[in-house]
């Protein structure tokens, strides 16, 4: 399943990069995202680095990794600048999530990854940045 067919995802407006494109999401900027200030609010932001971070490990991993299930453990935020317009999603493995990923997932069924994530405006102004910290595992065989 990628992240942009998740209810929350279509609900916000999540939607993938075009082909070819330096990030990975999208989320237009629209009156029913904005905060009090008339801002993108934080809520919708962090939803769409979450599901950058998904859209990552998929990228980097999925077809090698096989038939795994994911669930995110932790997440460190910082919001830099107010977002006042559409955002897009940058997200990258840490280098020793591209090093152990699949050997801890070959030799021990399960594996963490770290996936560090930017938002940015079309302008390239950052404004959050994330380190998602994932728990991945083999979906176990069925019981015959």
């Amino acid at each position: 399943m990628k992240a942009t067919d998740l209810a929350l995802s279509r609900l916000l407006g999540i939607a993938p990069a075009p082909a070819g494109a330096a990030h990975l999401l999208e989320l237009p900027f629209g009156p029913s995202l904005r905060n009090h200030l008339g801002t993108l609010h934080a809520a919708a932001q962090f939803a769409l680095a979450e599901a950058a971070s998904a859209e990552c490990l998929q990228r980097h991993f999925g077809a090698a990794a096989g038939d795994v299930f994911a669930v995110v453990r932790g997440v460190e935020v910082r919001y830099r600048k107010p977002a006042t317009s559409d955002l897009l999603a940058f997200g990258s493995p840490e280098e020793e999530t591209l090093r152990r990923l699949l050997p801890d997932l070959a030799a021990r069924g399960r594996a963490a990854a770290v996936i560090r994530v930017d938002l940015k405006d079309r302008a390239g102004t950052l404004t959050f940045h994330g380190k998602f910290d994932w728990f991945i595992s083999r979906v176990p065989p069925p019981q015959l």
